[in-house]
Parts: structure tokens; sequence; C-alpha cells
């Protein structure tokens, strides 16, 4: 069986932070609201979507890595430096490209690359 990746969720307890951060300091644009939720979908068709959770505990996606493509890698580290992110890999040359990754506040790792 083939399956397609739709869409990846984080789960927060504090949805604001959450949106802020990923709106504010990522750069990343909502496509899709809703009260508690919020969609941020990418023209490749993929998506990442964020959803208050109460009861989610810090480090809910401990041990994974949410990767996404940039067309400039160093330049988009730098931003995210300049806003705030708590980056916990510096860029460096991975097989696949130029890498970086951050933490967010809930305790979520996303990577970024130059592919």
């Amino acid at each position: 069986m083939n399956t397609i990746l739709a869409f990846v969720t984080l789960h927060t307890p504090d949805y604001r932070a959450a949106r802020a951060y990923l709106t504010d300091v990522l750069g990343f644009e909502a496509t899709e609201e809703r009260p508690g939720a919020n969609a941020f979908v990418s023209a490749s068709g993929a998506g990442l979507a964020l959803r208050e959770d109460r009861d989610a505990r810090p480090l809910l996606g401990g041990g994974v890595t949410i990767s996404f493509i940039v067309p400039e890698v160093e330049k988009y580290h730098q931003q995210l430096v300049e806003r705030g992110a708590r980056i916990v890999q510096p860029p460096h040359n991975m097989p696949f490209g130029r890498t970086f990754t951050v933490l967010t506040p809930d305790g979520h790792q996303l990577g970024f690359y130059e592919a």
C-alpha cells in the first residue's frame, strides 16, 4: 500500500503562545483558522496543524523531528536567530543538504534544510 502524508498536528496546552511562535518567529502563514486549531498548509500538499490540547505534556513530540524545505537555509536560520528561536542544532551539512533544528516552546523539534 502506498501512503501520502497529509498533515502533522502539533498538540499544545498554550495555543496562543504556540501559534505566535509559528507565525511571528518562524514566519509560517496560517491558511485555515478555527477556535483552538490552525492549519499551515503548503502548496506541496503536506500540511502542519496546531491544535489546543490542555492535557498535552511537555515534550509531547519528543523523539520526532518534522522537517521543512526552505530556499535559503542560512538566511532563514539568521532570521530565526534574530527573532529569538531556540536553535538546538546549528546549521550543518547532511547527506540530503544543509540543515538546522529549532525547538518550539512545547518541545517539538522542527528541522529546516535546503534541498
